[in-house]
């Protein structure tokens, strides 16, 4: 008779083990799906990318929950229809409904103002974060509208800044007072906070310092990626922007590394416009006027060529300087942002071919006189003396 029970039991956990293997698969699946939808787009911002993975993540634990809940659930049916293990099981089931039965009787007394106090600080993390957001899309469709990229970059970067240091405080507040609901303490952890707080300032000053620096840079929008810089010796185009850094790709290759905390000065080239000042040397007895309506010429159909890269007509500036030996002519071209270096170089080459057929002279070379050393002086001094001694002899031959 017994050993008909433990069959009838084996069958019957076999079973449910089929279908606990068959409620695994399906939660996993049930996770994958949900991953897939929750993929970051291609084109999607960090904020979106970063929320997107925060889902997956929640995803992947509530998967991990049911399947262990699906096989603990399991195991108590196991113990609950073994034999052996039944009347200790009875024990724990009592203990079991006790607990329940104290947690109802706390849901009862607190439990309404615990849910209100969860329920409140939800609602006002996913409203202050949904305000925030709509706050920032504004600022992003009149960017959009008036064709600046870089402000809708900046606009979801400050965004999710501000959602995120939002959400972060009105959790704290609710987690503090969920806990004052719960009968526990806070003053102790308020303290610690504090004191933590405190260590924290003291002991990453620079690091703050760069997070505070990077904040104004993205809130004032001095820069931004694809800008091409220059802060102190380093000059190149902006890679990657953070709170914390900067880092700038030099012409040569090389990426630096810059502290936004350390940033006192930077000079932007790819704002508005930039203006290439070309100074260009003749010689005093070439006509000056000739000259310079040769350059202007040139710039201005450099103009024609590239309108979009040259913004404005060239101006002759005239003569800047007089030197020992030659006239220093200027001329000012304005043109596109991030575009002054190709411009002043072609500028340059063109203006060297436009002399070079109207026969504009460039000022001579100036002469240098290289002095000999005391001994090499008085060896050549030698050298002419025995020379003319040497004449004199054969003269009077």
């Amino acid at each position: 008779m017994e050993s008909l029970y433990l069959l009838s039991v084996l069958l019957l956990m076999l079973a449910v083990g089929a279908v606990g293997c068959l409620l695994h698969w399906m939660v996993g699946r049930i996770q994958r799906r949900m991953e897939k939808r929750a993929l970051p787009p291609t084109e999607a911002g960090a904020d979106t990318e970063y929320s997107l993975r925060l889902k997956r993540l929640l995803i992947a634990w509530g998967a991990k929950g049911a399947q262990t809940l699906i096989w603990v659930l399991y195991f108590v049916l196991l113990l609950r229809m073994l034999p052996h293990t039944r009347t200790q099981f009875g024990t724990v089931s009592e203990q079991l409904w006790f607990t329940f039965t104290q947690f109802i009787d706390w849901l009862a007394d607190r439990g309404v103002i615990t849910i209100v106090v969860i329920a409140v600080t939800i609602f006002l993390m996913r409203f202050a974060s949904a305000l925030i957001k709509a706050s920032f899309e504004l600022v992003e469709r009149r960017a959009l509208s008036a064709g600046v990229e870089r402000v809708r970059r900046r606009s979801q970067t400050l965004s999710g800044i501000a959602r995120g240091t939002a959400q972060a405080a009105i959790f704290f507040i609710g987690f503090m007072v969920l806990l004052q609901q719960l009968g526990v303490s806070i003053t102790p952890i308020l303290a610690s906070a504090g004191i933590v707080g405190i260590a924290i300032g003291f002991g990453a000053q620079s690091l703050v310092k760069d997070i505070f620096a990077g904040f104004m840079v993205l809130l004032e929008d001095q820069y931004g990626v694809g800008d091409v810089i220059k802060v102190s010796e380093t000059a190149g185009t902006v890679e990657r922007l953070t709170l914390r850094a900067t880092w700038v790709r030099g012409l040569d290759g090389a990426l630096t590394t810059i502290p936004n905390g350390t940033i006192n000065q930077v000079s932007n080239f790819s704002r508005e416009w930039l203006r290439v000042v070309l100074d260009v040397e003749v010689a005093y007895d070439e006509d000056l006027d000739r000259a310079m309506r040769v350059m202007l010429e040139t710039a201005r159909q450099m103009k024609e060529d590239m309108p979009l890269d040259i913004l404005e007509e060239p101006a002759m500036l005239g003569v800047d300087k007089m030197t020992s030996d030659s006239m220093i002519l200027r001329l000012a071209v304005k043109t596109a942002p991030a575009r002054q270096p190709e411009i002043g170089r072609d500028l340059r080459r063109r203006i060297k071919l436009a002399f070079d057929r109207e026969g504009i002279k460039a000022p001579p070379g100036r002469q240098i006189v290289l002095a000999a050393p005391p001994r090499e002086r008085e060896a050549a001094a030698v050298e002419q003396l025995a020379g003319l001694s040497q004449a004199k002899t054969e003269e009077r031959r």
